[in-house]
């Protein structure tokens, strides 16, 4: 068996404080608005009941009440505008080794600044870490610190899985969570099949699939490097300036988005890719859905 990856140190004060800063700063009057507009409330909510009136649903009709006071009442609704946002981020050692450095800071940036967006919208905010199995949950919940308390979990010291069972911690979702969510699933998808449970899931939630890859460029010819699985410990020394092998590394990667992006089509979910940017694919994809009319 593979040793257990030593921790990926945590960002410096300064450093998460640049992040959490650039977040605020992207969530504009604009950018908030184009996030209302792309994922919208998940239904109505009952408020209050009132006389009957011509026309009303006869489905609505509160029975106890009626019953009660001899006069025909219904249920009164109000469309329920609060989303409720979860974040399942893998905590695997392909994503949290020191060699996965750049991999897990765009994952920061991405829940930075998806914090942000709940947080203006006085959304509800959770968190989900997921390795070989569930680590920690934090059901969606609103207020001004929410924010600051999914970044302090998702930077808590702890070794890395070896493995990552996102199957697992999809069906995990499904158990606890019940009401209608946007779920944003972060992860470089390095794992067993999960089709089955990702369907289940993306039948009752709004699910987008953001895979995290690091650009070939951070190893632009370097020469020969030794690199480490970090889930299964085995190495492969390649020569990262040769051409054949930068060219199928890019095929690799082209491969392993398009399966991504079938997967995520055929279940009926969403996928974007955060290679240079946390914020570009996010707030184009809002743009896309917001012109669709989605949700």
């Amino acid at each position: 068996m593979a040793a257990l990856p030593a921790l990926l140190p945590a960002p410096t004060p300064t450093e998460l404080r640049r992040i959490t800063l650039r977040s605020r700063r992207l969530v504009t009057g604009d950018l908030l608005g184009q996030y209302r507009s792309a994922f919208r409330g998940t239904g109505l909510v009952y408020t209050d009941i009132r006389a009957y009136q011509p026309g009303d649903d006869v489905k609505h009709i509160h029975w106890k009440a009626t019953a009660r006071t001899g006069t025909v009442f219904v249920k009164s609704y109000e469309e329920d505008r609060q989303l409720r946002v979860l974040l399942a981020v893998d905590t695997s050692a392909s994503m949290r080794a020191p060699q996965s450095t750049e991999a897990f800071a765009k994952a920061l940036e991405f829940a930075s600044l998806v914090g942000a967006l709940t947080q203006r919208g006085n959304d509800q905010f959770g968190l989900i870490r997921f390795g070989e199995s569930v680590e920690g949950y934090l059901p969606p919940k609103s207020g001004r610190k929410r924010s600051a308390m999914v970044l302090s979990q998702l930077l808590a010291p702890r070794p890395a899985s070896l493995a990552t069972d996102l199957a697992g911690g999809l069906r995990h979702i499904s158990t606890v969570l019940r009401k209608p969510s946007i779920i944003f699933v972060l992860s470089d998808f390095l794992c067993a099949p999960f089709k089955a449970e990702l369907k289940t899931l993306a039948s009752r939630h709004d699910v987008v699939l953001v895979q995290i890859q690091t650009p070939l460029e951070l190893f632009d010819r370097l020469g020969l490097v030794l690199f480490a699985d970090a889930e299964s410990g085995r190495r492969v020394l390649v020569d990262t300036s040769s051409s054949s092998v930068r060219r199928r590394w890019r095929q690799l990667a082209d491969q392993k988005r398009a399966e991504v992006a079938e997967l995520a089509r055929q279940s009926g979910a969403e996928q974007i890719v955060v290679t240079d940017s946390a914020s570009r694919p996010l707030v184009r994809l809002m743009k896309e859905r917001a012109s669709r009319g989605i949700r």
